[in-house]
């Protein structure tokens, strides 16, 4: 028998008689330290970690802190290997390292032996599908050697044709499918952002889809399992909750197994147990795994949507209001390094694209107002593509320039710097503005990924994951080796 359990997010444990295998493990309700942000799983659940099974090896699908947690990993005896995206950072591996582990790299294509258990990993299509920052990212596809079932997930990277034929050389037929919904609402960020109040719709749509090229090419799978989005705000981003979160799982599983009454489509919970044998889904288990449960659907926090007639003011991550004065240099480099970045990307495409007469008496471009102090200063950068750099720019930027970002300056250089992720502005830390968001994509974001991603600065993000594990040093590890 093969059985899988449902962490929370996208945490996986897979068990056989013989092994037992962590899949991007959260091990603590609080994550998210990379981006400032502490977010808590969501739905909310009971983890009993002196009851955890004993681990034969745990893999870790790529960097992001939703995935690679330093305090989680903090709570696993040392003795237990971890397989590491081969794609992942330098600082990734050094960290894990320093921590005491035994890294073991997971190629994408090379079938990886746990025991009983095969792990092959898969890369994503970055060429013809824009996979946003996941370049490091690896789907993945598990079975056991003695054909009780199998498991496949795209983990955050988009399905192609191609990963469906990956996996149909794997196995003959799939038995479990991770479907992940990473939907997210941003319209509380900028005016020119409608709410999104079709997204459980598309999402059914876009999961049909799925579902439609898995079945054509490999064979209805016995069960789709619904998961991500798991993760919910507390204290003063609470309001987030209602907000943010567009998409009904469930909504979504009972639609398609409407269209599909011989299949099952499940919203999963933090504790489900998946038992599988003979190539098939034998039963599902609510809240079987001694160390894992769920509390009441009541104590969950809502997400039912809600109006905020005044979106929150916003204070800084990086808990500073104010540069100091070698910093404002800082942030003059830093500003020239992102300058260069840009060069052919999203942005400059698009400021490239522009007829003058469109932007209605702007200045085609975009304006950073970053704010500095207590009393409402501001600095203000305008982004000028002829020399490649940041200038100074006009104090009414809102009026003045066709897009812009505002945030916090102290936050702004830590992204820069590699010190944060640029996740950690999104969530009510900054605000955007686009005249011509019909004809223009602000991605300013994605530019800021691909400026700040660890890939780019392993040495900075070295030094953020060295100040998480000196924080949690003294954690005791109390999930043992098998």
């Amino acid at each position: 028998m093969l059985s899988t359990t449902f962490l929370g997010h996208q945490g996986w444990l897979f068990q056989t008689k013989t092994s037992c295998l962590l899949v991007d493990p959260l091990l603590c309700e609080e994550f998210g330290q990379t981006q400032a942000l502490e977010y808590r799983v969501y739905p909310p659940r009971i983890l009993r970690t002196d009851q955890f099974p004993k681990v034969s090896a745990v893999v870790l699908s790529h960097e992001h802190d939703d995935h690679f947690d330093i305090p989680s990993l903090a709570k696993l005896d040392r003795a237990i290997p971890i397989f590491l995206s081969a794609r992942s950072s330098s600082a990734a591996r050094q960290i894990l390292h320093e921590m005491g582990f035994q890294v073991h790299p997971l190629y994408p294509g090379r079938k990886v032996e746990i025991g009983d258990l095969e792990v092959t990993p898969f890369a994503g299509d970055h060429v013809t599908v824009d996979c946003g920052d996941e370049w490091d990212t690896l789907p993945f596809f598990v079975r056991d050697a003695g054909g009780a079932g199998n498991f496949f997930s795209m983990v955050d990277i988009t399905l192609t044709e191609g990963h469906v034929e990956w996996a149909r050389a794997r196995a003959s037929r799939p038995v479990l499918v991770s479907w992940t919904n990473n939907a997210l609402d941003w319209s509380h960020m900028a005016d020119y952002l409608a709410e999104r109040v079709d997204a459980t719709q598309d999402c059914f749509v876009k999961m049909g889809v799925g579902h439609k090229l898995i079945s054509m090419k490999w064979g209805a799978p016995a069960a789709m399992l619904m998961c991500a989005g798991g993760f919910s705000f507390h204290g003063d981003k609470a309001w987030m909750n209602q907000r943010v979160f567009c998409v009904d799982n469930a909504a979504v599983c009972q639609m398609l197994a409407k269209l599909y009454r011989d299949e099952k489509f499940l919203a999963t919970r933090p504790g489900q147990t998946f038992q599988m044998e003979g190539g098939r889904l034998k039963r599902v288990v609510e809240d079987a795994a001694p160390f894992l449960s769920t509390p009441s659907p009541a104590t969950w926090p809502s997400r039912a949507r809600a109006e905020v007639a005044t979106i929150p003011d916003y204070a800084p991550a990086t808990g500073r209001r104010a540069l100091e004065e070698a910093e404002r240099e800082q942030l003059k480099a830093g500003l020239s390094e992102f300058a260069a970045s840009l060069v052919g990307g999203t942005i400059w495409k698009g400021l490239h694209s522009l007829l003058e007469d469109a932007v209605e008496g702007r200045t085609p471009t975009f304006a950073l107002v970053l704010r500095h102090g207590a009393d409402g200063e501001t600095l203000v950068y305008e982004y000028v593509p002829s020399e490649c750099a940041f200038r100074p720019g006009k104090a009414a930027a809102r009026e003045s320039y066709l897009a812009g970002m505002e945030c916090w300056a102290t936050d702004f250089l830590a992204v820069l710097r590699g010190e944060l992720g640029p996740i950690a502005l999104t969530f009510g830390r900054a605000r955007l503005w686009n005249a011509l968001s019909a004809g223009f994509r602000f991605d300013i974001f994605g530019e800021l990924y691909r400026m700040s991603h660890p890939l780019r600065r392993p040495a900075e993000y070295l030094r953020t994951y060295q100040r998480q594990w000196a924080q949690c040093a003294g954690v005791d590890a109390t999930i043992r080796a098998r």
